[in-house]
């Protein structure tokens, strides 16, 4: 993101005005506030002026994000979705703006459409992120790719090094040849074979069955934590809950005998004495659902209120029983074949070892030979380390990649002792060839159009006004103004905190304010802070730390009960849909929220507390469209 004079881009330097510059100096929140409510400067001033602090370095990033967090008139400048969705009910009645409502209806997508894709897209568009989008065309994204690759090998003096040289000087040549992306995919071959000839012909089948055994190790544990998740004892769990209930529908039938018919009776019985509901050929859907339609059949009356409502739970006992048999049987692999395979691997890495002894450490072989006898490479080890602690209300424990990964150090540790430049070098490479095959992928499907971006189309409005004075498109023009500034706000917090600080942009109608922060840290490590202030459930923050690609902790502050309660209660649920998109749910907690927490608990200090977070935080300020 870049910070412009630019006026289409409204981001300006404010008229010189030394009083606001001696408060925001001084980072005075109360004289500030004052000084506002006195309209003698306003929101957009001080953004404008807090900007040009930070293109000049007069004010530290620490201190205006602290202005930003610490005043109370950002706080007060309301939710983007609702003034968004007050600007399409305005609009509406003006013939010149109504060609815009369709682009502002796009960017308040109802909340239950979103997946993955949409929230996505819904952010890139946001108008937080124009001015990042402008900057980053394709010939800066290759231009900075080519740069750090000739840095990184600059020193190398092999073939497969001067190979890479070539096709980059070519890429520099004609950034815009259409013959770009097919150099780019000769680059990324390239670039491999550079990775494939930093190892060594000893080492060179061991560190391909290591990165197999890394592969294997992530494949485990997302299938344990699918088991752990969709574990048998839930089976019996609704199988115990729905037989209580058949037990208390029975029991009412006997008290009122109209209810009843001639098969609904033996149909209940017949189902109280069967050990488990999900059993083929009676599973809970066939057999629940009969007695469901015949109870239906039965409420005639006023006095079958009990028993409809019972009915009605049920119904939902059905749902519920469906959900779990479907997850237990689409989702989840053999833990015998996943062990099978592993040992096929271990059994090949112990061959490749006993093969070139030099490669060894006085850990790997007695480690492969424990592995190779244990029957089952998910039972509980020596080696699997207990997490759980006093506000922990969710953990899992990886037994398998608690068993396998003192020998995945052990391998990786071997190989870098061989060459440990070239190990460190292999790291870099690998992750420039992801970098330039995604930058394939932009190329390819180029969406840097920013005639949908909201801030562009805001400003768009803007035009359309400037020239009309009646007083509803003055009123218009104040609304429009109003969300810029919120948009600015947005961007500004972003600079300041080295992140992605975005709004909520869905329409829901629980929802009162929200945002979303997000930070990347080294080695692939993200986290990300989620705000809600909801309708039903008060405030909510939600922070989330993301490691080893699909490992997820996360930290629930909740303001009230009943909405912990409910958190509690669907917590089965929660995980279940995490392991659908292939997250692993390691850590769940669940907090009270405390005002305390908002101004002095930031997501950098939650991520960072984790053990797993071990690196220095980096610039995020970035979005893939």
């Amino acid at each position: 993101m870049i910070v412009s004079n630019n006026t289409l881009l409204n981001i300006l330097l404010p008229n010189d005005n030394k009083v606001l510059k001696e408060v925001l100096k001084e980072a005075d929140t109360k004289s500030l506030e004052q000084m506002i409510k006195n309209n003698s400067t306003s929101v957009n001033d001080v953004l404008k002026e807090l900007f040009d602090n930070l293109k000049n370095g007069t004010k530290s990033n620490t201190a205006i994000e602290n202005v930003l967090k610490n005043s109370t008139v950002f706080k007060e400048m309301g939710s983007v979705s609702n003034a968004l969705g007050t600007l399409i009910d305005n609009i509406s009645q003006d013939e010149n703006l109504q060609k815009f409502k369709p682009l502002i209806e796009s960017f308040l997508k109802n909340i239950q459409e979103m997946d993955a894709n949409t929230l996505k897209e819904q952010i890139s568009k946001s108008g937080v992120f124009l001015e990042s989008k402008m900057a980053q065309t394709p010939n800066t994204k290759i231009e900075n790719i080519l740069n750090q690759i000739q840095n990184l090998i600059k020193d190398i003096n092999i073939p497969q090094a001067k190979e890479v040289n070539e096709l980059i000087n070519k890429l520099i040549q004609n950034p815009t040849s259409p013959e770009s992306a097919n150099t780019l995919k000769s680059l990324t071959s390239a670039l491999q074979n550079l990775n494939n000839s930093l190892t060594t012909p000893q080492t060179q089948n061991l560190s391909t069955l290591t990165n197999q055994l890394k592969s294997m190790i992530n494949e485990g544990s997302l299938i344990e934590s699918k088991i752990e998740n969709n574990v048998p004892a839930t089976k019996e769990t609704i199988t115990t809950q729905a037989k209580e209930l058949l037990s208390q529908i029975k029991n009412e039938l006997v008290q009122n005998p109209t209810l009843q018919n001639k098969t609904i009776l033996p149909l209940i019985d017949n189902l109280l004495k069967m050990d488990n509901l999900f059993l083929k050929g009676e599973n809970i859907q066939n057999s629940l659902t009969s007695a469901l339609q015949n109870l239906n059949n039965s409420l005639t009356s006023p006095q079958t209120q009990n028993l409809s409502t019972l009915t009605n739970q049920l119904k939902n006992m059905i749902n519920e029983g469906n959900f779990i048999e479907s997850k237990i049987e689409n989702n989840i692999p053999s833990k015998e074949t996943i062990t099978t395979q592993v040992k096929e691997l271990l059994t090949q890495i112990k061959s490749d070892l006993v093969q070139n002894p030099v490669l060894q450490n006085k850990n790997i072989m007695p480690l492969l030979e424990n592995l190779l006898k244990m029957d089952n490479l998910f039972v509980k080890g020596e080696n699997a380390p207990s997490l759980l602690t006093q506000n922990n209300i969710s953990t899992f424990t990886n037994n398998f990649a608690s068993n396998l990964n003192p020998l995945l150090t052990s391998l990786k540790e071997s190989l870098e002792s061989i060459n440990p430049n070239n190990a460190n070098l292999q790291s870099h490479v690998l992750k420039l060839v992801d970098k330039v095959e995604n930058l394939i992928k932009d190329l390819a499907n180029p969406k840097t159009n920013i005639s949908d971006d909201m801030k562009s189309v805001l400003l768009q409005m803007q035009d359309e006004l400037a020239s009309k004075g009646d007083a509803k498109s003055l009123d218009i023009s104040k609304q429009i103004d109003k969300l810029l500034t919120q948009i600015d706000y947005y961007q500004l917090a972003s600079l300041a905190s080295n992140s992605n600080n975005v709004y909520l942009p869905f329409f829901w109608e629980m929802l009162e304010d929200g945002n979303i922060t997000m930070k990347q840290t080294e080695e692939d490590k993200f986290y990300c802070q989620i705000n809600l202030t909801l309708k039903d459930f008060g405030k909510v923050d939600l922070m989330l730390g993301l490691y080893d690609k699909n490992k997820l902790d996360l930290t629930i502050y909740a303001q009230r009960e009943h909405f912990k309660t409910a958190i509690r209660d669907n917590m089965q649920k929660l995980k279940v849909a995490l392991n659908s998109v292939e997250l692993i749910p390691v850590n769940i907690k669940l907090l009270d929220l405390k005002e305390e927490n908002q101004s002095s608990e930031k997501p950098a200090q939650v991520y960072m507390n984790n053990r797993y977070n071990q690196t220095t935080i980096n610039s995020g300020i970035d979005i893939r469209a």
